[in-house]
This record gives structure tokens, C-alpha cells and sequence, in this order.
């Protein structure tokens, strides 16, 4: 195996370079600090440039998408060039690690519910947001069985960790600033659940989506955007993600934590 990636690196495969010492930030020049690999599934986590791409030319064309996005009725243009720049796209987030604020200035493209899906599938071969309805669709009616029985701490638990992952409006935009990840609901009349007026997602105390139209679109769109932008999952809610990617997207379906095992059975049953 030691040969096999002496021979990848000697190729200057991107997976395998980016963890070389020489590569690295002075203070991480260690073998085993901060190694830079596929963490959920990912079949494309760091991609080479196209043959005769070079950095020069990517950037040229990420200049070009710029000017792609701003018009109407472009899909498809903005498409080619997001899938011609997606490597030079992995190589900024994974390597460089830039903020979200920083990243979504320079690819604005990408924050749209079509461009996430589009990326997550250029990263696991895999559809999200089809798939995560569909799987949703078919475990909804188990779900609400197993939240309607849950009482006393674990059912206190459960609410706790779904007002970590949404904010209430109340709370939007007093602690947009202060919000590491999750989803906010705005409601024309907040005692009604059915007057939602805007549903987002806020990234690093920035406002990244709106506009998603319901929850469920949401979650979809975050789990593609953990992707996209190589984010850990919180700590907290890393059972309700492990979820979004196992169960309801089935990308690494197999290897579940025992937490999850015991949740798809009961939903099989």
C-alpha cells in the first residue's frame, strides 16, 4: 500500500499531494496533523485539473462564470462552466479552506438549490435532493409514530436538538452574526405553522439560500452544502446528518453508527 501511494504521488495525484509535508502550513508540518481526506463517501473529494487546464485557465473561466450568472435564462451555460471548474473549485476548499463568506464571492453560482444538487452529485455520483424527498416520503409516517412516542428526557432531547439545527423568527437576524450553521423560518403569523413567508440557510453568521419554500428542501440543501463547501458536520447533530446521508440519500448506506441502526430498523420494521 506504501508503494501504491508513493506511485500516486509520484503521478501528483491531488488526494495524495495535498497531504505532503512541503504542501502544508508551516504549523501543520507534521505527518499525521491535519491530513486532507474524503470524510463522507465522497468518490471525487479532490480532483485533478482537466488535461491542458491549468490554474491560470480555470481561473479565467471562474471570471467568466461570473458574468454567466448574472444573466437570465442561462442555466445550462452556467452548468458547463460549473462542471469545467469543478476541480479548481475542490482545490480552493480543500487546500485553501477559505470562509463561506469569502468562497460565496467567488462562486456565487453555487448557492443555488440546482447547483447544489449538481455538486453533490459531482462529488458522490449520487442525486440529492430527489432522493432525500423520496426517502423522506417513504419514512415519514415511521418518523412521526417514533417522535409522537418519545417522552420525558428523550423527548426533550429531541426538541433541544432540532432548535440547535432551526431558528425561530425571532432570532433571525438579531443572531444571523452568531450562527455557526442551521436553518431559519420566517412566518407571516407565527402561531400559524402554515404561513411560512421564507425559509434559508445561514453558513458562518452569513445568510448563504433563501427562498427554499419548506423545511424539508432545507435540510436537503444543507447536507448538499456540507459538501460542496467540505464542512464537518456539528457535533451536536452529527445523528440528524448521519441520517440526511445514510438514510435519506444512502451515500455510504452500509456503515452506520449504532445510534442509526437501531433508528432503520425500527423505520423498517
Amino acid at each position: 500500500m506504501g508503494n501504491y501511494r508513493s506511485k500516486l504521488r509520484n503521478l501528483e495525484i491531488p488526494e495524495v499531494t495535498c497531504n505532503a509535508l512541503k504542501h502544508k502550513h508551516p504549523t501543520d508540518r507534521k505527518p499525521a496533523k491535519n491530513i486532507k481526506k474524503a470524510k463522507k463517501a465522497e468518490v471525487n473529494y479532490l480532483p485533478p485539473y482537466p488535461v491542458n487546464e491549468t490554474e491560470e485557465s480555470l481561473e479565467q473561466q471562474r471570471k467568466e462564470l461570473l458574468t454567466e450568472t448574472k444573466k437570465k435564462n442561462n442555466a445550462r451555460a452556467v452548468n458547463e462552466k460549473m462542471a469545467q471548474t469543478f476541480p479548481y473549485r475542490r482545490h480552493e476548499v480543500v487546500n485553501l479552506c477559505p470562509s463561506v463568506k469569502e468562497f460565496m464571492e467567488r462562486w456565487p453560482g453555487l448557492f443555488e438549490t440546482s447547483q447544489i444538487n449538481e455538486e453533490f452529485c459531482r462529488l458522490t455520483t449520487e442525486p440529492l435532493e430527489t432522493k432525500f424527498m423520496s426517502m423522506l416520503d417513504q419514512y415519514t409516517p415511521k418518523l412521526l409514530g417514533l417522535f409522537q412516542s418519545k417522552g420525558g428526557a428523550v423527548g426533550e432531547r429531541l426538541k433541544a436538538n432540532m432548535s440547535i439545527l432551526l431558528k425561530s423568527d425571532d432570532l433571525v437576524w438579531d443572531d444571523i452574526p452568531q450562527q455557526v450553521m442551521g436553518i431559519y423560518m420566517i412566518r407571516k403569523d407565527p402561531s400559524n405553522d402554515d404561513s411560512l413567508e421564507d425559509v434559508g440557510i445561514v453558513l458562518e453568521g452569513v445568510k448563504v439560500m433563501s427562498g427554499l419554500g419548506d423545511l424539508a428542501r432545507a435540510c436537503s440543501a444543507l447536507l448538499g452544502l456540507t459538501y460542496s463547501l467540505n464542512l464537518s458536520y456539528p457535533k451536536e447533530l452529527r445523528y440528524t446528518f448521519e441520517a440526511f446521508q445514510k438514510l435519506f440519500v444512502e451515500v455510504e448506506g452500509t456503515k452506520l453508527s449504532g445510534k442509526l441502526h437501531t433508528l432503520r430498523n425500527k423505520l423498517l420494521k
